[in-house]
Parts: structure tokens; sequence; C-alpha cells
């Protein structure tokens, strides 16, 4: 008889011991209500509801809910504040799914582990938001936060799918650069780097224009023209070394899942950049400037993207084991995949 007692099912499904469909579903839940986030709060911001419970972390000093007095202004910012309860769950569901997996897979925990870590720091942030009336500063501070939580979500969902499915295992191995991993390297830095300055940037151009959050809350004294202009610079930069991305990848014959990244992301760039200037030519309207936000978020995944594949196929040393085999096709019988 054997020693090892056999597994529930529950113990299958919820703490599964290797990369299942259940572990790599949680990954995108995590990235999806992370960047769900970013839009809610733009949301508060655009109805002007950033002070709807003017109070943390109650949302009056007598109620924790809103109150039917406080009217769409407490509603709008209390289901905001609803969202992080939503997200603490995917957050601890994620944690608990990679729990045995910590040892064969510690990316993976690591990566679980910051997400979830991640929403207390940003719940306190958001508390000293409030009672700092939402200061252009520490509103772009909050954004940036959220920033770190999809990119982090970002990488879990690309590592579940590089242990979990054979064929994504297959096309981003390590290896596969021919002597470029320099080259390589160098792009997905820029990639990264100015990235974040565009965000950067993009929370000095929010912070100076009419969309406070509040009536009353501060703006920040830079001249809007100026710091819109100065925010297009790092874009065109930005353009331009996903341009030189996709140049080099198709020149050197290198992995077709890298050009595909740099496809991606010049598309999200295009559509980032078209609704940029629609919004700087009329006057910042509401529904722009939510489609804005949205779109940083998935410039944000794109972006994180590229960086990422960049380094993984730039890991030479990196001892890859081949993933469960989950019903997918075994690479030698799998026909060549398209964009992932």
């Amino acid at each position: 008889m054997s020693d090892t007692a056999p597994r529930t099912a529950v113990d299958s499904f919820w703490w599964p011991s290797t990369v299942t469909p259940w572990v790599r579903f949680l990954a995108v839940a995590s990235l999806v209500a992370n960047a769900l986030l970013i839009f809610t709060g733009g949301l508060v911001r655009l109805t002007g509801s950033g002070l709807g419970c003017p109070t943390w972390p109650r949302c009056t000093p007598d109620s924790w809910t809103n109150t039917p007095e406080m009217g769409v202004h407490g509603i709008i910012e209390f289901g905001n504040r609803l969202l992080t309860f939503v997200l603490t769950v995917v957050a601890v569901l994620t944690f608990l799914s990679v729990l045995k997996l910590r040892h064969e897979h510690p990316k993976l925990f690591r990566l679980a582990l910051l997400l979830l870590l991640g929403i207390p720091v940003q719940a306190v942030v958001g508390g000293v938001l409030v009672h700092l009336e939402l200061h252009p500063l520490l509103v772009g501070a909050h954004y940036f936060l959220s920033a770190i939580m999809i990119a982090l979500s970002t990488l879990l969902v690309l590592n579940t799918r590089r242990e979990g499915l054979s064929r994504v295992a297959h096309d981003q191995r390590p290896g596969q650069l021919h002597g470029h991993t320099t080259l390589v390297r160098g792009l997905g830095v820029a990639t990264g780097v100015i990235a974040a300055v565009v965000l950067y940037l993009g929370t000095l151009v929010t912070g100076t224009g009419p969309h406070a959050g509040d009536q009353d809350s501060a703006r920040l004294a830079f001249d809007s023209v100026v710091i819109a202009r100065a925010h297009a610079v790092p874009v065109y930069l930005l353009t331009l070394t996903a341009v030189t991305g996709i140049v080099v990848t198709t020149v050197k014959s290198l992995p077709h899942v890298l050009r595909n990244a740099y496809a991606i992301m010049i598309l999200v760039i295009m559509a980032q950049g078209a609704v940029g200037y629609y919004q700087y030519f009329n006057g910042v309207p509401e529904a722009a400037v939510s489609l804005h936000m949205v779109l940083s978020a998935v410039l944000i995944w794109a972006a994180t993207r590229v960086v990422s594949i960049s380094f993984y196929l730039a890991d030479d040393h990196h001892e890859h084991a081949a993933p469960v085999d989950l019903g997918e096709a075994s690479p030698a019988s799998a026909p060549a995949q398209p964009v992932r």
C-alpha cells in the first residue's frame, strides 16, 4: 500500500501541484482586474467623484458605505473602493493556486505574493490621497502603483503560459538569439525605460489638466501645451524603438514571437497616439480621456511583454524544464503559432 494519500478533487483544483488551466485563468483574471482598477479610477476622477467618499477607510465618519445624501459621486467612489475587494479575492485565489508550486516554480510564487501584498499598499496610498484632497502628484503615484500591478500580472500570465503550455514554451525557449543577445536586451531595456517615462509624463499632463477629481483639488503649475508636447517626445522615441525591434528581428531572423510582441506594441502606440491627439485638439473630453487611460493599461501590458520575452529569449543559461502537457500538441507536431 502506498504511503501517499490520494489527492482530493479540492486539492487538485484549488491547490494544484502543476500549472493547470485554473492557474493560468487566475493569472489572466489578475491582469484584467488590475487593468479595470485604472478604468474605474479614471471614472472617479473624470466624474468629479474623487471625494465622493470624503474620508478613509470609512466612506463617511459614521458609515462604511455611501449614503443617499452623497448622490452619484458617493456611488461612483464607493464602487471603486468595492473593486479592491474583488481584486483581493482574485489575488488570494491566485496565491493559493501557486502555493504548492513555490519550489518547482518559485517565480510564479513570488509574482503572486507581490500582487497580493500590493493591494494593501494601493489601499493605503488611496486613503492618503483622500486625506490630502487628491494632490495631483500623489494621484500620479497611485496610478503608477496600478501600472506596476499590471506589469506584475502580465509577467504572471506570461510565465504561467510558458510553464503550462508546450507550444508557448517551445516558441519562447531561451538560446534562439544566435549571438544577438546584447542587442535584444538593449532594445528591451530601452522599451521599458521609455515606456515608464511616457507614463510618468502622462501623469503630469493629467495633473495639469482640467479633470482633477474634485473642483477644489489642486492642479500642477505646468503650461498645458508645453507639458503635453513634452509627453509626446518619448512617445515618438518609443515608436522608433518598436520599429527598430521589428526591423532587427526581421533582418536577423530572430524568433517571430518577439517580432509579434513589437508589432502589437506599435498598434497600441498608434491607437493611444490617435486618442491623445483627438483629446488634445478637442478640449480633453471625458470619453476620450477615459479611453486614453484604458489604452495606457494596454500599453503597460504590451511593453511588459516585449521586455519579458526579450530577456527570456536572451537567458542562455536558463534551465528550462519541459512543461506538463495539458492537452496541447507537442512542439514537433504543432504548426507555427501566431501572436502570443
